[in-house]
């Protein structure tokens, strides 16, 4: 195997392991406005979407496996980068559509303070990101197209 089939399958590991790291992250935080620190709460199991995302990144690791065998199976990475980064872009694009990203407001008990990104986008985003930089490296060092056919010059000579 040479540099650049394993580079692609490394980028394609890390970004499985990018998008199982990021759902088990939280996407929203709520930060109180009086202190700076994060209060994270995430204790409950992830939820179909994000299971579903994870099998998605196992999807795009087997294209490029796959891709050894069927160059064009690499395309199964480039796609599930796709659905990563979609699913990433709409749930920020929910919250951000809503207004309720980084504008204060009050809660029960007299407490201010607002909503910001937690760390899953960008866990969803790299992983996105290796996911496609993997299948693209794959799908631009399958093998060669034409294989070698050229004849010496002299071998029609040496025929007796």
């Amino acid at each position: 195997m040479n540099r650049r089939a394993a580079l692609s399958v490394v980028l394609s590991i890390v970004g499985l392991a990018a998008v199982v790291v990021g759902i088990y992250q939280e996407l929203l935080h709520f930060r109180p406005m009086y202190d700076a620190t994060v209060h994270t709460a995430w204790d409950g199991r992830i939820s179909h979407e994000e299971r579903l995302l994870s099998r998605v990144a196992v999807v795009g690791v087997l294209g490029v496996l796959a891709s050894f065998r069927w160059r064009r199976a690499a395309l199964g990475a480039v796609a599930a980068s796709a659905v990563v980064f979609f699913y990433a872009a709409r749930a920020v694009g929910h919250y951000a559509a809503e207004g309720s990203l980084y504008t204060g407001f009050s809660v029960a008990g007299g407490d201010a303070g607002r909503f910001v990104l937690g760390a899953e986008p960008y866990w969803l985003v790299l992983g996105a990101a290796c996911l496609l930089a993997g299948g693209v490296v794959r799908l631009y060092t399958g093998r060669s197209r034409t294989a070698n056919t050229t004849v010496p010059a002299d071998a029609d000579a040496s025929i007796s």
